[in-house]
C-alpha cells in the first residue's frame, strides 16, 4: 500500500508541480446589455425575444445577436414575391458585412399553407443558395395584427429591420432590393457619397 501511495505521489508530483492561480480563473458575470422589461413588435420599440429552430436544428435566440443589424424576413412557402427576395439575403449580408448585417428569414408557411418542418427549412436554403443567412422554422403563431404579441403581418413577403439596440427601426412588405438598400443606409447612417 505504501509502495502505491508513494507511486501516486510520484505521478502527481509529475503532472504538476507549479501553483495554480485560481483567481484568476473566477470571472465576474457580464452584465446583459438586455436592460427592458416590455416588448413589441411595433416600430421604435425593443422587438421581443425569439427562440426558433433554425436549419440546421439549433435554437436561434434572437436576444443573443444583441448590437447587430437585423433584418427578419417572414415568408411562405408559396409565396412568389417571397422566393424572388430569398437569394437577396445572403447578397445584403455580404453586402453588408462590415456592419456585421443577420439576415433571419423565418418561415411561416410551406407550399401547402402548413407549419414548415425540417425538410421545409433544408429545401428553402437548398433552392435559394443560401449560405450566409439563417432561415427560422416559425408560424401564424408570430403574427399578431396589433402588434403587440406578434409581427403585424399584413401580407407577404413583410421586412422588419432592427437596429443594434434591439429596437424596430422600420417594417416594410413587399420586395424591393433598392427600398432595402435606402433603409439599411438610413439605419445605419451610412454616407450614400
Amino acid at each position: 500500500m505504501e509502495k502505491f501511495l508513494f507511486l501516486l505521489f510520484l505521478l502527481v508530483g509529475c503532472k504538476g508541480g507549479e501553483e495554480v492561480d485560481t483567481s484568476k480563473q473566477v470571472t465576474e458575470e457580464e452584465e446583459s446589455p438586455i436592460t427592458w422589461d416590455e416588448c413589441s413588435y411595433r416600430i421604435g420599440e425593443h422587438i421581443c425575444n425569439l427562440e426558433l429552430v433554425d436549419s440546421t436544428a439549433e435554437v436561434f435566440d434572437l436576444y443573443s445577436h444583441y448590437g447587430r443589424p437585423i433584418i427578419i424576413d417572414l415568408s411562405a412557402m408559396w409565396c412568389a414575391p417571397c422566393n424572388q427576395a430569398a437569394p437577396w439575403a445572403d447578397i445584403f449580408v455580404q453586402g453588408y458585412a462590415e456592419h456585421d448585417l443577420l439576415w433571419v428569414t423565418i418561415l411561416i408557411e410551406d407550399e401547402g399553407g402548413n407549419v414548415p418542418d425540417a425538410e421545409d427549412l433544408l429545401r428553402w436554403v437548398d433552392n435559394h443558395n443560401i449560405t450566409d443567412s439563417m432561415v427560422l422554422k416559425g408560424s401564424r403563431d408570430l403574427i399578431d395584427i396589433s402588434g403587440t404579441d406578434g409581427f403585424p403581418l399584413t401580407s407577404w413577403p413583410t421586412f422588419v429591420f432592427i437596429d443594434q439596440e434591439m429596437v424596430i427601426y422600420h417594417g416594410v412588405a413587399g420586395w424591393s432590393s433598392e427600398y432595402m438598400n435606402q433603409k439599411l443606409t438610413e439605419m445605419l447612417v451610412i454616407d450614400p457619397e
